[in-house]
This record gives structure tokens, sequence and C-alpha cells, in this order.
């Protein structure tokens, strides 16, 4: 019964999550102030009932960046986006379809395909400086739960409620963490698979361009895979993919 009421009150507050707020994280829910934030922030459910570190909350509104759908038109996509957030749905239950970011923008009316090409590359962009600052606050988180794990043989009348909360707001944040390696790759797949479209539905010399951006990005995930697996932990572990041959041929 209270999962039902919880979704009820996400569905409410998902208006207020899908719209970006400052350095693209979301905007404040309106459960901002009616309950405690560990039951709606986050993929929290089951999990843990200790309230969130202000790193744990960066954590999540980095996260939703990264995570959540960067097709405006999937609209149903937002909303199981913000249901897997608050870890009613596992993260593997999405069957993320990596077609539907190039069929949104060859579907919507443009003046030009160079306005095709720019919004790919600046999305890549946009995705690119975003993952670095959600790395370090996941490795920050990861260090600091390393040291919560440490710390609690020397806590004296621990109860197992407080050891299962512990251990469960650690697994909450590796999780968190795993969601988004796994989505960076997510995003890397619907990029590659849009330019491809790109250079055979609009083919254009800005295909050059946007390649180079295609390549800095995915350096950029790659890169974050070492990090990412490290702070997650080895259960979330995200196979590397083999490298793809070059689209544009030069």
């Amino acid at each position: 019964m209270f999962r039902r009421g919880a979704a009820i009150l996400l569905a409410f507050a998902l208006p207020g999550l899908a719209q970006a707020g400052d350095f693209g994280r979301p905007s404040p829910s309106l459960l901002d102030g009616l309950i405690p934030k560990q039951f709606w922030k986050g993929p929290v459910w089951s999990q843990s009932s200790f309230p969130l570190t202000d790193l744990e909350e960066q954590l999540r509104d980095r996260s939703y960046a990264l995570i959540r759908p960067n097709e405006p038109r999937g609209k149903w996509n937002v909303y199981i986006a913000g249901f897997q957030i608050a870890h009613l749905f596992p993260p593997d239950i999405e069957r993320y379809d990596h077609t539907e970011y190039a069929r949104m923008l060859l579907w919507t009316p443009s003046r030009s395909e160079a306005s095709l090409y720019n919004r790919l590359v600046e999305d890549m962009d946009a995705d690119g400086r975003l993952t670095g600052p959600f790395v370090a606050v996941a490795c920050a988180v990861a260090d600091l739960d390393l040291k919560r794990e440490r710390s609690l043989v020397y806590v004296g009348e621990l109860s197992n409620a407080a050891v299962g909360n512990a251990f469960g707001r650690i697994r909450e944040n590796r999780m968190v963490t795993a969601w988004v390696q796994r989505a960076l790759h997510w995003r890397l797949a619907s990029y590659r698979y849009a330019l491809e479209r790109f250079v055979i539905a609009v083919p254009s010399g800005l295909a050059v361009e946007a390649e180079r951006a295609l390549g800095r990005f995915e350096r950029i995930v790659l890169d974050a895979d070492v990090p990412l697996v490290r702070c997650a932990g080895a259960e979330f572990v995200l196979a590397r993919p083999p490298a793809d041959a070059p689209i544009v041929s030069k």
C-alpha cells in the first residue's frame, strides 16, 4: 500500500523533476519539505532510512542529468526514468532504445540539416561536461562509504537495523554510480546511431565535426569507466565495449 502511495506521490512530483535546474540538475520537487528526502530522492526504496548527506544529494542530482532521456519528445520515458530513480523499478528493467534520439531529431521540422548536426554536437559536448563533475562526486561518496563501512566495528551499541541502513545506503550510492556509467554508454550508442543515420539521410560536411565530437565524448565515457567501476564496486561492473570503426570516411 505504501509503495502504491509513493508511486502516486512521485507521479505528481515528476513534472517538477522533469525540468532542468542549474547546471542541468533537476528543479526542486513538490515533495521537498513534505516527506524526508531519503524516501523519494534517489534509488532508496527499501534500502536505507538514513538521511542523505550533502554529497549524496549531489550524487543523485548530478546522476539525474545523465540518466534522464535526452529526447524531449519521450514523455513517457521521462516518467519511467523518474520511477526508476525512486527505485520503484530496478535499473535494468528499462530496455533502452538507442534509436529514439535519432528519430526524434530527424522527425523534428528544421530549416536545414545544419541544425541537426549542431544539436548533436551540442548534446554530446554538454554530456561530456557533466561527466567529470559526476565522477568526482561519485568517488568522493565512495570514499566516505568506505570509511563508513570501516567505522562500523568501532561503534558501540550498534543495532542490526543501523547496520542494515548503513549497508543499504552504501548499496544505493553504488547503484547510482553504476547506473550513470551504464547510461553514459547508452548515450554514446544513441549519439553514434544518430550520426550514422544523419550521414545517410542528410549528408553534410558537418558530419566530420560531429564525428570529432563523438570521439571526444567516447574518450570521456571510456576514461570515466575506470573510476566509476572502482567507485561502484565489482558487483556493478559494466564490460568495456569494443572500439567502433570510423563513421565518416576521410
